[in-house]
């Protein structure tokens, strides 16, 4: 079975819009620190979370991060805290 993503992060970052979309939420100059995380296949771990928010929890801390994140709910919104 074949993925459209290469990775992870890159599913992460798709599940936003873009790689340009990403970058103007993080208010980057320029795309590449987002492409770099692509490349290395690495979120940095102060991105984590928003990024998973912005793609509407598509992709899960613990996917993208297991170092950080070790249980599948660890990062997760708590629903009854609304």
């Amino acid at each position: 079975m074949t993925s459209k993503f290469k990775n992870i992060t890159e599913k992460a970052v798709m599940a936003v819009g873009s790689q340009t979309a990403v970058s103007r939420e993080f208010d980057f100059k320029s795309v590449q620190s987002v492409a770099n995380w692509i490349i290395n296949n690495q979120v940095p771990a102060d991105r984590v979370i928003q990024l998973c928010s912005l793609g509407g929890w598509s992709v899960t801390p613990h996917e993208l991060r297991p170092d950080i994140y070790p249980n599948p709910t660890d990062g997760l919104p708590n629903p009854s805290a609304a």
